[in-house]
């Protein structure tokens, strides 16, 4: 019994809920590794899913509940510390609901029509037995992965007989290979460009296929609408129903081929009807197909293939199925004579209790663009049983509950007449989360208040201080962070620079961003620069002066180190610099090909749940570039309000960098030709009036032609007076200093307590209080130009009263 005591002791220590905690820390980094390099089901397998890991957290909690017995929390009246504990046991419950009696899937709806089913985001193996006249379903829930151990060998009895099923290997993202072999058949390898880049197919002798639109047929009756290849006399050649341009890509050269006759098939050569194109990239006489993986991460949209072994009364057939998270499984078939089994490897159809039928989908744009602002669908609600039709509107924060399910607007089709709803099936385990949740905060605030936590003792020492002491320290700091911050006096690029006069001109001018906000030049600018490089500014300029600089002398700039690209060495690598700043030459070979083109385009096709670091990272520099473009091209100033328009869409320059070729007359076709050479005048002979001029001229136009969406003189000037400001930005280092002054001021009461500290700690609080002031101006600015309340973002809620809290 002592022994068992000892253990149990250890196990649900102090030390060992710490040493839990870390465990727990430590498995969550290497979960985010794991998911990056092979994907979510992969961690799921090997962490979040694993025995070990829902053991690790079983002990954790009864160590929190054998600590508040321990230390008699309810006994001696620690409330804050006692809510602390129960609010971790109490998600850590919630969690365990969610888990084993939870789900959730995706329900797809199109326009006129209704549902009273979803498909489960887990994957199944689904069988279906026929057995003479008998028919028998069921399934089993699997989690195959490209990392743990994929096993699975199961045996049933359907009425006298033992089926028994065995997984014999798991392939991520199956791909056919082409292997020689001696009992093999004539083989092609047809190569197509597709959406998610470069994909190969295999067309054996006697296949009939239709990869992409084009029916291959190989060896078999000639097919009017088909690509007829024929095998014979140790040559291939092929016919067709209508003419294919044929280029052979080593030397392009260009052949029409008339339909109707055969022609040779040539191998690494492209052909296109204009609708369709493909390349015959191999071919071999005698070949089988094996079945490799190609990418070992799975994705939420990749496939994952399953060799199985299937027995029946000691017969065993081999089946090869493959199937996609929240995709039905398309089941193969196996025959023992009277028995018949189906299986299939995909998400599980799960039936509800009641319809939702969508009446309207709903989508609606930025103004002038043609983004999504929000979408909504206007559904009925149908449940038969209840005799229940009512009508309901799911958006993006507003979700439909009923029966225990929770509907959230989740996508749409790209034709805008169906949408698709994320189910979610765990009304108990929500519920106990949020308890944990609202008991965490409440403990954590208990925390601030009570009288023997660690927190209230260094308060009432640092407050029990009463010596003297200067606080020549703290103003140092004070005057060092009030200090300007000093950069190089000339621009190294695009001189002679823009005259900062005009550039705070052309900052007053309104444009249109992609999301349809009209907003000052000033602001557009400096979000572009901040975007660009992270700076504020660059080589002594701003934002207005850099993007005038890039429009009107674009040669110059394109080898400016402006771009920031990080610390992500495959990039670095991919491009062969150094550095962490780029400029935009160092993206283009000698011969203008995008170096990225190939993994940008990757990155793109990956689901956005699924990239990893480096495809994000991908993704934000390939934005940077094209904002770079867009300024090189003139396409940044949507400047331009259209007379009349009811989208209220403002447009760019009608034509790009060419600066010499009239188009039409008026502003908005001659404007950039004519301005873009007087920025290149004026910077020559310093005389900024015509540039000044036009600008005004600019200004103008549009008051006169921007209807009512236009924003007032004081709007803007509150706008321009906020980014001058800088409040945030500013206040963000001010608030890291002042958090370390507080820090040491803290451990200076701790181990020097005969020390007075005062007045750097009045001080140290009264530029807190600055700092909340000038916070509150500046979100009190941010309403007034936004035309909200500052407390309609939570987040600002939720620091103005920490702020209080504090203070």
């Amino acid at each position: 019994m002592n022994v068992i005591k000892k253990i149990l002791d250890r196990l649900f220590s102090t030390s060992a809920a710490g040493l839990y905690m870390l465990l727990f820390a430590a498995a969550i980094g290497i979960a985010t590794f794991i998911e990056n390099d092979f994907g979510t089901s992969s961690a799921q397998k090997v962490i979040f899913k694993a025995r070990w890991f829902e053991l690790l957290l079983i002990l954790f909690g009864i160590s929190l509940l054998v600590n508040i017995a321990r230390f008699r929390m309810v006994q001696q009246k620690k409330w804050a510390v006692l809510t602390f504990h129960a609010s971790i046991i109490i998600i850590l419950l919630g969690a365990g609901v969610t888990r084993y009696f939870g789900s959730e899937g995706m329900m797809g709806i199109r326009e006129g029509s209704a549902s009273n089913h979803f498909l489960s985001s887990d994957m199944y193996l689904q069988f279906q037995v026929l057995n003479g006249e008998k028919k028998y379903s069921f399934e089993e829930p699997v989690l195959f992965a490209s990392l743990g151990d994929n096993t699975f060998n199961e045996s049933y009895l359907i009425g006298n007989q033992e089926i028994r099923v065995t997984l014999d290997q798991f392939i991520p993202n199956p791909k056919e290979v082409m292997e020689e072999s001696e009992n093999g058949i004539p083989t092609l390898k047809v190569v197509i460009g597709a959406a998610n880049g470069r994909e190969e197919f295999l067309v054996r002798y006697g296949d009939k296929v239709n990869i992409y639109g084009t029916l291959f047929n190989f060896g078999n009756q000639e097919d009017p609408a088909a690509f007829n290849i024929k095998y014979e006399d140790e040559g291939i050649s092929f016919l067709t129903s209508k003419p294919f341009v044929q280029m052979v890509m080593a030397t392009q050269t260009r052949d029409t081929l008339a339909p109707g006759i055969y022609h040779p098939l040539l191998l690494r050569s492209l052909y296109s009807d204009g609708e369709h194109s493909f390349v015959f990239g191999d071919f071999s006489t005698s070949a089988t197909a094996n079945l490799v993986s190609s990418d070992q991460k799975m994705t939420s949209t990749s496939l994952g293939g399953l060799k199985l072994k299937v027995a029946v009364g000691g017969q065993e057939k081999s089946v090869f199925i493959a199937g996609k998270q929240g995709v039905e499984g398309r089941p193969a078939v196996l025959d023992w004579g009277p028995t018949k089994i189906a299986v299939a490897y995909g998400a599980r159809k799960v039936e509800l209790p009641f319809s939702i039928k969508l009446r309207d989908f709903i989508l609606e744009r930025y103004p002038g663009t043609d983004n999504a602002s929000s979408y909504a669908s206007e559904v009925t609600l149908i449940d038969e049983r209840k005799n229940l039709r009512e009508n309901q509107r799911i958006y993006m924060n507003n979700i439909l509950n009923y029966g225990g399910y929770r509907f959230f607007q989740s996508s749409f089709d790209q034709d805008e007449l169906g949408t698709y709803l994320s189910v979610n099936h765990d009304a108990p385990g929500t519920l106990i989360s949020y308890i944990g949740y609202f008991l965490l905060t409440l403990g954590m605030v208990l925390t601030l208040f009570d009288r023997s936590s660690r927190f209230q003792q260094l308060a009432q020492n640092i407050s029990k201080i009463r010596q003297k002491t200067n606080g020549n320290l703290f103003m140092l700091l004070f005057v060092c962070i009030g200090l300007p911050s000093f950069v190089r006096a000339g621009p190294t690029y695009g001189q002679p620079s823009i005259k900062s006069s005009h550039a705070q001109l052309f900052g007053t001018v309104l444009t249109q961003d992609h999301h349809g906000r009209l907003k000052p030049m000033n602001t557009f600018a400096n979000e572009v620069l901040r975007k660009l490089s992270r700076k504020e500014t660059f080589e002594g300029l701003t934002g207005e002066q850099v993007l005038l600089g890039m429009a009107s002398n674009p040669k110059a700039w394109y080898s400016a180190p402006i771009i920031k690209i990080g610390n992500h060495e495959e990039i670095r690598n991919i491009l062969q610099i150094s550095g962490k700043m780029a400029s935009y030459n160092d993206f283009f070979l000698p011969d203008g090909s995008y170096k990225l083109k190939e993994v940008i385009r990757k990155a793109f096709n990956t689901a956005p749940r699924d990239r990893g670091v480096f495809e994000k990272e991908l993704i934000k520099i390939d934005e940077k570039i094209n904002i770079c473009s867009m300024i090189f091209s003139g396409r940044f100033l949507k400047v331009f309000p259209i007379p009349g328009d009811s989208t209220n869409t403002w447009q760019t320059p009608p034509e790009g960098h060419s600066h010499t070729t009239s188009v039409g007359t008026g502003i908005v076709a001659n404007f950039y030709r004519l301005y873009i050479p007087a920025l290149q005048t004026a910077t020559q002979n310093n005389d900024w009036s015509l540039p000044d001029k036009m600008v005004n001229e600019l200004k103008q136009y549009q008051q006169k032609n921007g209807g009512t969406i236009l924003p007032s003189s004081n709007t803007v000037k509150a706008e321009l007076l906020l980014n001058k400001m800088d409040v945030f930005n500013r206040l963000g280092k001010l608030y890291g200093i002042n958090g370390l002054l507080f820090l040491a001021l803290l451990f200076t009461g701790v181990f020097k307590p005969k020390v007075s500290l005062k007045k750097p700690a009045l001080a140290a609080l009264g530029l807190l209080v600055f700092g909340f002031v000038m916070h509150t101006i500046g979100l009190g600015l941010r309403w007034y130009i936004s035309g909200r309340a500052p407390w309609s973002n939570g987040y600002e809620a939720v620091v103005f009263i920490a702020w209080v809290t504090m203070i």
